[in-house]
């Protein structure tokens, strides 16, 4: 019986102790008040709003640099370039700086006749003849001292070269007797009274090389010239 009241006591004494729990320790002055856990937190503070700003415009692209003007001139056009054409300058015709009586001769009508002896042998050829070129040309005869052997003429009308290798016993002053060839027929007289013309004829004393020719005998082969 007893341990039954020892049992009762004891579950007493622990009723009371939970029944009084002892007072909270004295609060120091000043300190905050314990938040008790019923109390509701303060909500957090939401973050500000974000402004979103316009969206800019792009540049424009920057325009590309206008070149400078060329100071090149531009190339001519074709009707102002110069003509580029070569042309053949006109042929030259010599400058007559004498005039005077033309006459011919041939070996039908030398002295001797039939022979084509001549005054000076050996100026440029040895008997009268040649081609009538600058370098070759035929012979002329005149007056006695009135040209030096070796001077050299051109004659216009037949577009030949002479050279004084023979003196003509009929000439005077700047009268000229030209050979014709060394033909010894009818045909080569006839030739030469159908070249003679009236009157003083021009030639040119001390001629340039270049002036137009036709080489060869004015009479050859029953033909004169200019047939």
């Amino acid at each position: 019986m007893g341990l039954c009241t020892g049992v009762a006591a004891a579950w007493h004494t622990s009723a009371q102790d939970v029944a009084a729990p002892p007072p909270p320790p004295p609060r120091a002055s000043g300190a905050p008040a314990v938040a008790s856990s019923s109390v509701t937190p303060e909500p957090t503070p939401a973050p500000p709003p974000v402004t979103t700003l316009p969206a800019l415009p792009k540049p424009a692209p920057p325009k590309p640099a206008t070149p400078p003007a060329s100071t090149t001139s531009p190339p001519p056009s074709a009707s102002s370039r110069p003509s580029t054409t070569k042309t053949t300058p006109p042929p030259l015709v010599g400058a007559p700086n004498a005039r005077g009586l033309i006459t011919f001769y041939a070996a039908a009508d030398n002295d001797p006749p039939g022979s084509r002896e001549i005054a000076y042998p050996g100026t440029v050829h040895q008997r009268a003849g040649g081609t009538g070129t600058f370098t070759d040309p035929l012979t002329f005869a005149a007056e006695a001292g009135q040209f030096a052997p070796g001077t050299k003429i051109y004659v216009p009308a037949v577009r030949r070269y002479f050279v004084l290798e023979d003196t003509c016993a009929t000439c005077s002053g700047s009268h000229i007797d030209l050979w014709a060839g060394p033909a010894t027929d009818q045909g080569v007289v006839a030739c030469e009274e159908s070249l003679t013309r009236d009157g003083a004829q021009p030639y040119q004393v001390d001629p340039p090389p270049g002036l137009p020719t036709a080489p060869g005998d004015l009479y050859t082969g029953g033909r004169c010239y200019p047939a």
